[in-house]
């Protein structure tokens, strides 16, 4: 985790090496909430998506929705 005064990143690596950067503000709450959330739709989506290839960027519209649809319910 790096935080300043304008924002906070937060990096989560999997087991696969696969990481995420999260910028949020620096006053928001419960950020291992959304980075374990954000790995669980990625696990459901992504890794078991038969034609995602490790390595590869993640293009996959299912996980897209879901995320969305998560984050804005968060608002």
């Amino acid at each position: 985790m790096l935080e300043t005064d304008k924002f906070r990143l937060t990096c989560f690596q999997t087991l696969t090496g696969t990481k995420f950067l999260l910028f949020t503000d620096p006053l928001m709450q419960n950020v291992d909430t959304v980075m374990r959330k954000i790995y669980e739709l990625y696990a459901d989506y992504v890794m078991k998506n038969p034609f995602y290839q490790l390595e590869m960027p993640i293009r996959c519209d299912a996980f897209d929705r879901h995320l969305g649809t998560w984050l804005r319910g968060r608002t």
